[in-house]
């Protein structure tokens, strides 16, 4: 009986492990032809491609065309497996993300600049998406989500700024150096950190039910953790990790180890507190972002195949719970594109005018404005945290995710146009 049921293990765990490689497979390899066509023919990064992939394979396209190669691919067996995957990989990414944030060469010689825009970056479209959040909330079908969950998660989706997908922008686009691109990217950088920060709060709120005795336990606690995680991370870690490493910077196995091991600790205690594991996996990055050369030798190797393997897997689970067929009537699509221009007009506003303000000319306060706006694998974070806690439902979720897609698909083109005339580098 044993020897049956072993045997019969064993099949089902062949069985699951075949899908899985199915699945992966043909997520990288599609992942990376769109990759090829939306840069060769619509002038898009990779990521953006990746993005647009991952909507392609799921309801949207693939599952309503050719509904039998959607099942036979994505079966129900493997579904748990998949999220797994997706979640630690997501995890991993977060922590990469942590990690980019380096404000010692961004910030020097700008003042206040980046301050104040970064400000009207965040304040302005969070101001105006929880306003007309309950517009939205009723248009809902019954039962409707908890309409104060719902408007934060709203009014923080309108207010997120991708700052990985910006930076190689620019860098493509041969910006990078210009005091523009670093009073964008510095802006953005601070948008982030209080994006990611007001995430981890308000899922805190959220998971209390607005408790008071329990939001404040699951506030103070994350406040606690981040204290000692960044003074462990940037004190004892980073000294640790320094004298570990050989004469030519790279990090060794026993390093991967426990940076490995401090990543797990960190998810699993946010995860515990009640605000999800990505908000440690960044915590823990944003500890060791000042190590600048552990940084650069993680994402020329372990970082590279995190991208590469991890990051499109992502980006397929959220298009599986996005569905474009959703929008069926002319209302629904009316909504979907007021969306887009709530989120347009509360970020590219806010920055534009604040850039007006403090002295910047018309035309690098219009690439301030429209940088701003690129929302990309941030927004998509934001979205399925707000989606796995029952408060963005499928309707509203795929308005928000073709919202940040078509923000994430119109930068590059559109800084194309405005950067024609060569802009003066930094000093």
């Amino acid at each position: 009986m044993d020897l049956l049921n072993s045997t019969s293990l064993g099949s089902y765990a062949e069985h699951i492990t075949l899908f899985i490689l199915i699945q992966i497979f043909t997520i990288l390899i599609f992942s990376k032809v769109v990759s090829f066509l939306a840069k060769k023919f619509l002038g898009q990064t990779n990521v953006a491609g990746e993005i647009l992939a991952g909507i392609l394979l799921g309801p949207s396209l693939l599952a309503t065309l050719f509904p039998n190669v959607f099942n036979s691919i994505f079966i129900n067996d493997t579904s748990v497996v998949f999220i797994g995957f997706s979640q630690i990989g997501l995890i991993f990414l977060m922590f990469q993300i942590g990690m980019e944030f380096d404000f010692t060469r961004q910030l020097k010689g700008q003042g206040y600049t980046f301050i104040l825009i970064s400000a009207a970056g965040i304040i302005v479209p969070f101001l105006l998406g929880f306003v007309t959040a309950p517009f939205f909330w009723e248009s809902l079908p019954e039962p409707r989500p908890d309409i104060l969950g719902f408007r934060l998660f709203f009014a923080v989706a309108m207010s997120i700024t991708a700052i990985p997908i910006l930076g190689r922008i620019f860098m493509e686009l041969n910006y990078s150096d210009t005091k523009i691109a670093s009073i964008i990217i510095s802006s953005a950088a601070i948008d982030d950190v209080i994006g990611w920060l007001l995430l981890g709060l308000i899922t805190a709120l959220v998971t209390a039910s607005f408790n008071e005795q329990i939001m404040l336990y699951k506030i103070c606690s994350l406040i606690l953790f981040a204290l000692v995680a960044y003074f462990l991370g940037s004190r004892v870690l980073s000294s640790f990790i320094n004298k570990m490493s050989d004469q030519s910077g790279k990090i060794n196995s026993i390093t991967i180890f426990y940076i490995i091991l401090g990543l797990l600790i960190c998810s699993i205690i946010t995860s515990y507190i009640g605000v999800y594991a990505i908000i440690g996996g960044f915590i823990f990055g944003l500890s060791l972002h000042k190590n600048r050369n552990f940084v650069n030798s993680w994402n020329s190797s372990i970082g590279s195949f995190i991208n590469i393997f991890f990051l499109p897997l992502f980006f397929v689970y959220t298009g599986l719970k996005t569905n474009i067929g959703l929008l069926s009537n002319f209302q629904d699509v009316m909504m979907c594109l007021f969306i887009c221009l709530l989120a347009f007009v509360g970020k590219f506003g806010g920055t534009y005018l604040t850039s007006r303000l403090v002295g910047i000319n018309h035309k690098d306060s219009l690439v301030i404005g429209f940088s701003m706006n690129t929302r990309a694998l941030m927004e998509l974070v934001v979205l399925n945290v707000g989606y796995d806690l029952g408060l963005l439902p499928p309707q509203i979720f795929t308005m928000l995710v073709i919202m940040a897609v078509s923000s994430t698909f119109m930068i590059t083109p559109i800084l194309k146009i405005l950067l024609k005339t060569k802009t003066v580098k930094a000093i």
